[in-house]
């Protein structure tokens, strides 16, 4: 049982890792081409992963356009964020003692992280496209509402509580022992 275990949390690690890697890719092509879109528009449409409907905004407004591209980049600056931490808290982990503080404070970090991909990409968003309909008259197609971050954020907070609860616990038997 042992190993099998080991072998999960390796795996898992592994897996970690690949989605630091990928959002990192998504947050350089995005950054590139919002980069790119102020060099060379034409260019720019013909790149990695544009969003056309954005992009067509830069006709429009210049400020709207930087907006968007901010709030894209910013999300998946976030989620490698998380990745990231993943990754740290499963390279860290031991599982002798599984209750430490570090690995509290990196589940509390990964849900502050999993609140902040919610709120950039729901409430901002929406703010964002209001103000673009209402000042442009562009409908952007809906995108996915990210609730699901917004619901995952609560689930490890309160994990990352159970563990502050289970080190006190650990703290008191050392103390009686």
């Amino acid at each position: 049982m042992k190993t099998q275990t080991k072998t999960i949390l390796v795996a898992s690690k592994v897996l970690a890792f690949v989605g630091f890697i990928w959002y990192s890719i998504q947050w350089g092509s995005q950054l590139l081409n919002f980069v790119a879109s102020f060099i060379s528009p034409e260019w720019a449409k013909h790149t990695y992963q544009i969003d056309l409907n954005i992009f067509r905004i830069r006709e429009y407004s210049i400020a709207f356009y930087a907006y968007a591209m901010c709030l894209i980049i910013g999300v998946f600056t976030l989620k490698a964020s998380i990745w990231y931490v993943v990754w740290e808290l499963l390279s860290k982990l031991k599982l002798q003692t599984p209750f430490s503080m570090e690995v509290e404070k990196k589940l509390e970090r990964i849900a502050y992280l999993m609140l902040g991909v919610w709120i950039v990409s729901n409430i901002f968003w929406k703010i964002y496209t209001y103000y673009l309909t209402k000042e442009t008259g562009i409908q952007l197609p809906a995108k996915e509402s990210g609730d699901e971050y917004l619901f995952l954020a609560g689930i490890i907070y309160i994990i990352s509580q159970i563990f502050k609860r289970g080190i006190e616990i650990q703290e008191e038997n050392d103390l009686t022992v």
